[in-house]
């Protein structure tokens, strides 16, 4: 998954790179800190390296900007809040 590794940690993830699971646009040997994953069951991926590419689809808004500005003017208009209790 993509996130911060600060915010997920506590939940039991780590840099994907531990377990030899790469982000498709960055080098191999790269730790990517935005790029995270956890075992489910503890050495399932022992001997497995391999190669994360987002599915068809995860970039619609950079690929087609026209199309989905019109899908989101479809949504009614939400004010976005700042909460002390969000990360920085």
């Amino acid at each position: 998954m993509e996130g911060n590794i600060n915010f997920y940690r506590h939940a039991g993830f780590d840099l994907a790179s531990k377990l030899h699971i790469h982000y498709h646009c960055e080098p191999k040997d790269s730790e990517v800190p935005y790029f995270l994953a956890q075992e489910l069951i503890p050495g399932y991926l022992n001997g497995i390296e391999a190669t994360y590419t987002p599915p068809k689809g995860y970039f619609v808004a950079e690929e087609n900007p026209e199309d989905f500005a019109k899908y989101e003017a479809e949504f009614p208009y939400k004010e976005k809040l700042v909460l002390p209790s969000q990360l920085g």
